[in-house]
């Protein structure tokens, strides 16, 4: 091979290797989207909706062996239910702890697991709130 050859050669296979890599995050940026856009569209999709009320932290042992520690806060429809459910705070926290003790430890490491929990708190919590709970916030979740 001459010296021309192996020039040729090697800028082929640079712009090969840019073309490949450019194209590879286009389409991904085209069809799937960044994951800071995907952030961004999650944070547009919470709007604040009513107050928020501090439910506690909760240490539970899970179904199957492993605990779950929790600090939960509610979002409510309006500020006078907020002071309501003050009044309330055991029969809520009995709920957390019910739904929390209820679970496995494959129900809360996956995102999906999360979300189902939110909802069955959700749920739950409405049994006392009177549906006044629109969504509950996990400040801190950890589990093992």
């Amino acid at each position: 091979m001459n010296r021309k050859s192996l020039i040729f050669v090697i800028i082929s296979l640079f712009i090969g290797v840019g073309l490949g890599t450019g194209g590879t995050l286009g389409v991904q940026k085209f069809f799937l989207g960044t994951s800071e856009e995907s952030s961004k569209a999650h944070v547009k999709e919470i709007k604040k909706t009513g107050p928020l009320l501090p439910i506690g932290e909760f240490t539970v042992n899970l179904q199957g062996g492993g605990f779950l520690k929790a600090s939960i806060t509610v979002q409510v429809t309006d500020d006078k239910v907020a002071e309501t459910l003050k009044e309330e705070d055991a029969f809520l926290k009995d709920r957390v702890n019910t739904v929390l003790a209820n679970k496995t430890l494959a129900d809360v490491q996956n995102s999906t697991g999360r979300e189902k929990l939110r909802e069955d708190l959700v749920e739950k919590l409405n049994e006392v709130a009177e549906n006044h709970v629109t969504d509950v916030l996990f400040l801190s979740l950890v589990y093992q």
